[in-house]
């Protein structure tokens, strides 16, 4: 038999001003020159992805945790949804933050570190240390995603972002879907693109004017000065990093992909320019999931989180289109009033529905001998738990996808006072990336072995 040579899965078929991306063929893989594993990947070939999903505010747990353990856990009203794909997730009870609690858990979520704390050093998310490793060969290294956008770092107590850069920088988050399908997938124009490079340059020019002066005030400092100022050429240092991969990916073409219905009035997508009476937040939310999926399968990027819920001002108006006369904070304080309670689970529920629908999404995607949500770690958490304020424990959790990655999902476990941060170095070792140093600035002491 004569060796097979895999079509490369980045291949263009192109045409007069045209380039057009091919989906997964069976072709592709290095595995295809036998029937019975044709659409296989090898390991070299299987994507590592990670998605960070964190819903501010907790949950109401009475209606939401399992009372037992293990794959025949009883369905409770909130995951009611979901429990047609329990075979694709595990629900880990137990979970806890040391620097939470109350409503500081954006932070401390992805980096484990009290950083709200006046004098706290602002470290590094779990979701950019991946896309360091894993994120390399991505026209985007990762995508950082909220209910509102920007960092709202310095404007309130509450961020809008949880990614945080090597030199403790927040990641400005998008929470427009159209907009964000059009820096995924709308190709730019040749001045576009020329336009692109002349601004790289001039930011290049910037930066090392910016560097050769401030190494000339550094030996004029102290050591507390000198230290901040390593931070500042940390910072040069990302900005750099990224201007160089914005380049390296100007003359590649953007995946083409069937246009998304976004409708005629696309303001009506942006949750900042609504109130909460006419927010069809169903709409909006499956539009977001449909583009995350869309940038998975296209392999635009493999680490991706998205600040769902934000913590105490929620964002999503909680399906007060569809009735709810309360806000999400409101109903977390319930006092035990049963129209609270009864309101506060019926909107878990609707969440709960959009969960199932973004995690059918990626099912229904096939790649390789398994599907998109196979070759994906999807996570579903909250910083706060409890059930009638936002503590530091007993956070609800729960790790979705990944048969393929080697994830064994075992329905419903118990792991008390267990740290969040384990969760996410078990995340590590399946994708096969070393745990860096000061993981989590300690929060994380080792694996959740159940799971693999």
């Amino acid at each position: 038999m004569t060796q097979h040579q895999p079509i490369n899965r980045r291949t263009l078929l192109r045409g007069t001003g045209v380039a057009l991306a091919l989906p997964w063929l069976e072709s592709m893989s290095a595995l295809s020159r036998r029937v019975a594993t044709a659409g296989d990947l090898t390991d070299q070939e299987r994507p590592q992805r990670a998605v960070f999903c964190m819903w501010g505010l907790g949950v109401n747990g009475r209606d939401f945790t399992p009372a037992n353990f293990g794959k025949d856990w009883q369905v409770t009203p909130i995951l009611q949804p979901l429990d047609h794909l329990r075979e694709d997730f595990t629900i880990i009870s137990g979970l806890k933050l040391t620097h939470s609690g109350g409503h500081s858990g954006d932070r401390t979520f992805l980096t484990g570190t009290a950083t709200h704390s006046a004098n706290s050093k602002l470290r590094i998310s779990a979701d950019q240390e991946l896309a360091e490793v894993i994120g390399t060969q991505t026209r985007f290294p990762s995508l950082v995603l909220g209910i509102h956008r920007g960092t709202g770092f310095g404007s309130g107590t509450i961020d809008k972002t949880l990614a945080w850069t090597r030199g403790g920088t927040p990641i400005p988050s998008e929470n427009r879907p159209h907009v964000l399908f059009d820096r995924l997938f709308r190709a730019e124009s040749p001045s576009e693109i020329a336009g692109q490079r002349q601004r790289s340059a001039q930011s290049g020019s910037v930066l090392d004017a910016v560097r050769d002066q401030a190494r000339r005030l550094e030996t004029r400092l102290g050591q507390g000065d000198r230290r901040k100022l390593e931070e500042y050429f940390n910072s040069i240092r990302e900005v750099e990093r990224q201007i160089e991969t914005d380049l390296a990916w100007l003359d590649k073409p953007k995946p083409e992909v069937s246009p998304l219905d976004f409708g005629d009035n696309v303001q009506a997508l942006d949750p900042e320019l609504q109130n909460k009476t006419n927010f069809d937040y169903r709409r909006y939310q499956r539009l977001m999931f449909d583009v995350i999926a869309l940038a998975l399968q296209t392999d635009s990027t493999r680490v991706i989180n998205y600040y769902a819920r934000r913590d105490l001002n929620d964002g999503t108006h909680t399906y007060h289109y569809k009735g709810c006369p309360y806000n999400y904070h409101e109903m977390t304080h319930h006092g035990e009033d049963p129209n609270l309670l009864k309101w506060l689970t019926q909107v878990d529920i609707w969440y709960s529905e959009e969960w199932a629908y973004f995690i059918e999404k990626l099912k229904s995607i096939p790649e390789g001998n398994g599907t998109l949500l196979d070759h994906t770690l999807l996570v579903w958490g909250s910083s706060g738990g409890t059930h009638n304020a936002h503590n530091n424990h007993d956070l609800p959790t729960m790790l979705v996808g990944g048969h393929k990655l080697g994830i064994k999902h075992q329905g419903h476990i118990n792991k008390p006072d267990t740290r969040l941060g384990n969760l996410w170095q078990t995340m590590f070792e399946v994708l096969r990336v070393p745990v860096p140093q000061d993981f989590q600035g300690g929060e994380a002491d080792g694996i959740i072995s159940e799971l693999i």
